[in-house]
């Protein structure tokens, strides 16, 4: 004997308040992202939310995890992974719907003595059907000196590793993540690197006493050439310091319209 199951999501909340995000965090996705260049696999992590009405008690959490079992496993970019879904989740609710995606990019970049070497780089895309605005994002290693302990100890001075996090619009027209990944590193006292020998590890650290930056310069570096290159978008940008002599980080952020 069949019965009707109460809907208790359709019912009315005690408290009538429109909750901006309402959604599920990590679920994970198996994806193949081809690029004009490269095919890579990867294992993407995924938040998907929803706007939820006043007059609704609760979200169906399982017409997320369809909207994401529903998407094709392959994919141009990251950040059309993140619309795909966003899409999808929003036909299932009937809600505007905000989706991010991450996730790891394989490059490879030079060593000092001009080898090359595989790295990986965090990247992440977000969509929101309520704007329809698409972020694309990295997020990689490099290396600090500090100028104001050079400064007091004649050439002496203090490194760390720190991290920088680019997001920009690509709404409008897409980005090579390559080009952002270059910048980042062109930002810091000198990128980091897994394989380094003796002449190499030499090269690296005068490198990095003759460059030493603030937080604030990397930021601000960052920010010039991404302006250069991609003028007239929307962008965020922030530095991570992951100091060596104090018990706390440091950061600084930037985000405007390049």
């Amino acid at each position: 004997m069949n019965e009707d199951l109460a809907d208790v999501q359709n019912q009315r909340p005690e408290n009538e308040i429109e909750l901006e995000k309402v959604g599920i965090e990590g679920l994970k996705k198996y994806v193949i992202i081809r690029r004009p260049d490269k095919t890579f696999h990867a294992i993407v992590t995924i938040n998907s939310y929803v706007t939820l009405p006043s007059n609704l008690r609760g979200a169906h959490m399982s017409r997320f995890a369809e909207s994401i079992a529903e998407t094709p496993v392959e994919t141009s970019s990251i950040e059309d992974l993140a619309e795909e879904i966003a899409r999808k989740a929003y036909q299932k609710h009937g809600f505007h719907s905000y989706t991010e995606v991450f996730g790891e990019f394989p490059y490879r970049r030079i060593r000092p003595n001009g080898g090359e070497e595989n790295a990986i780089a965090e990247m992440f895309g977000r969509f929101s059907t309520k704007n329809g605005r698409k972020f694309v994002g990295v997020s990689i290693s490099g290396v600090l000196a500090c100028p104001c302990s050079k400064e007091l100890t004649g050439g002496l001075t203090h490194n760390q590793r720190g991290k920088i996090i680019v997001e920009i619009d690509v709404s409008n027209c897409k980005v090579d993540l390559l080009d952002v990944i270059r910048i980042c590193e062109d930002s810091f006292s000198s990128p980091t690197f897994s394989i380094l020998k003796r002449t190499e590890e030499r090269e690296v650290v005068k490198k990095i006493h003759e460059n030493p930056m603030f937080v604030e310069d990397v930021v601000r570096k960052c920010v010039q050439l991404l302006r250069e290159k991609f003028p007239g978008r929307y962008c965020r940008v922030k530095c991570v310091s992951y100091e060596s002599i104090h018990d706390h980080n440091v950061c600084s952020e930037w985000s405007g319209i390049l």
